[in-house]
């Protein structure tokens, strides 16, 4: 993990809280009970979340990040934690959870399954599970796809990113951070991706309901063919009354 290390000093300069984002997570996430951000990161959306009032608690695999996330929002509980060991938190604790920022595709695809049932669990009857990832339905026609470099004035800096040896199964996502001509770091870690198709058919068959797919966090609606984010929100079914 010695690339996200690495990458904790520059995270809020390349990916800083965003207002459509905040909104979107605002607008879904229920005002009572506590809520899971899954790759919190640096914590900005759970800080940010939990001035609105909410009771977050969030986890990153990188004590990096989540060192920087409690000196930066020392109201909310953070934990280092890995996608794979939250069956390990209490059933039916959270109103919420979400999982942003392109982190699922970090999960192995044959852990995927237990990693769902594992948010089912934790969700109270009604909760909202969000995620969000790239549109892997384009990208994955082809072998490499190198996204728009990402500048920014302030520092000189130029955020490059690519994906490489693409496949149904997992592709090499490669960084680089520049700095006026010097490299700041590069880094790679695999991805195992998946089309909307298959997101959906699991989710459905651990048990959720599809509320929304979105192209954006305005709220566009989702297109299979476009160069984009792909977002959904789910529910966890209501108990049935006996």
């Amino acid at each position: 993990m010695a690339f996200y290390a690495d990458f904790s000093g520059h995270y809020e300069k390349i990916f800083p809280v965003r207002e459509a984002t905040f909104k979107f997570l605002d607008r879904w996430l229920s005002e009572e009970g506590r809520h899971l951000d899954l790759g919190c990161g640096t914590g900005g959306y759970c800080g940010q979340l939990t001035k609105k009032g909410r009771d977050v608690l969030g986890l990153d695999l990188d004590p990096g990040m989540i060192a920087q996330a409690e000196e930066k929002h020392p109201q909310t509980t953070f934990r280092i934690m890995d996608l794979q060991e939250i069956s390990g938190l209490q059933p039916e604790s959270f109103s919420g959870v979400y999982c942003i920022g392109n982190v699922l595709p970090h999960l192995p695809s044959q852990d995927l399954p237990s990693f769902l049932r594992s948010v089912k669990r934790l969700l109270k009857p009604g909760g909202h599970w969000i995620f969000q990832t790239v549109n892997f339905d384009p990208l994955l026609h082809f072998e490499a796809y190198e996204f728009p470099v990402l500048k920014f004035p302030e520092g000189d800096l130029e955020f490059f990113r690519n994906y490489t040896h693409t496949s149904r199964g997992t592709t090499l996502f490669r960084t680089q951070l520049m700095c006026q001509g010097e490299e700041v770091f590069a880094g790679e870690t695999t991805l195992y991706p998946q089309n909307s198709a298959d997101y959906l058919a699991l989710n459905e068959k651990t048990g959720f309901n599809l509320l929304g797919h979105f192209s954006d966090f305005q709220g566009g609606p989702y297109a299979i063919g476009r160069f984009s984010a792909s977002i959904y929100v789910f529910e966890k079914p209501e108990k049935k009354s006996e």
